[in-house]
């Protein structure tokens, strides 16, 4: 089977861009505009409208750095991207879901995929050869995680998200800990089996 692999990975997508800089400027000023209308009881002032706008465009550039932040901008797009998945010729045993995007991992083939929450309109496809600097990462104060670099570029997927401190010791950051590693473990096999594949070794 030859593999439909991505040419080069893009984490944040033109279509993504332009959907936010197209909420972030047009939401508030039609917002705004429209306010202002039903507001003016028949005397429309354009100076008001203009100062309800700003205020809108406040609220809503708040909002939307708050969701890409934390991943869940378009997040519903992203729902409808994972069932595409299905119907790919790739056995992905393993997958992980993080504010950053979705992983796929296909250890028997060494093929990994990616739906980026900041380019959410495709499944991207990788050979795991592609990956390096695969480790577990994190503290109490930052949350636990496991990385990788893809085509250079830097990845990384929580296993742990929580707004208190959370110590390695406890069962919380024990387990965090543990499926980051597991992941690592997941990726590391995945390379390999790509690196062999690569190498014509089929056994």
């Amino acid at each position: 089977m030859e593999m439909r692999e991505t040419e080069r990975f893009v984490r944040v997508g033109r279509s993504y861009l332009l959907i936010v800089l197209g909420i972030a400027l047009l939401v508030p000023l039609v917002a705004g505009f429209v306010i202002a209308l039903v507001m003016s009881d028949g005397d429309f002032d354009v100076e008001a409208a203009l100062m309800v706008s700003a205020l809108m465009a406040f609220i809503v550039w708040l909002w939307i750095l708050m969701s890409i932040a934390w991943g869940g901008f378009l997040g519903f797009i992203v729902k409808k991207t994972k069932k595409q998945v299905a119907g790919l010729p790739y056995h992905f045993d393993s997958s992980f879901e993080s504010r950053g995007g979705v992983l796929y991992i296909d250890t028997d083939q060494g093929v990994i995929g990616f739906i980026s929450a900041y380019n959410p309109f495709e499944v991207q496809i990788f050979s795991a050869a592609r990956i390096d600097n695969i480790r577990s990462a994190g503290s109490a104060m930052t949350g636990y995680r496991f990385e990788f670099r893809l085509d250079g570029k830097k990845i990384s997927m929580m296993t742990l998200i929580s707004n208190k401190i959370v110590t390695a010791g406890s069962s919380m950051g024990a387990e965090a800990i543990s499926k980051a590693d597991t992941f690592v473990g997941l990726l590391s096999a995945a390379k390999q089996r790509a690196m062999q594949l690569k190498a014509g070794g089929r056994g």
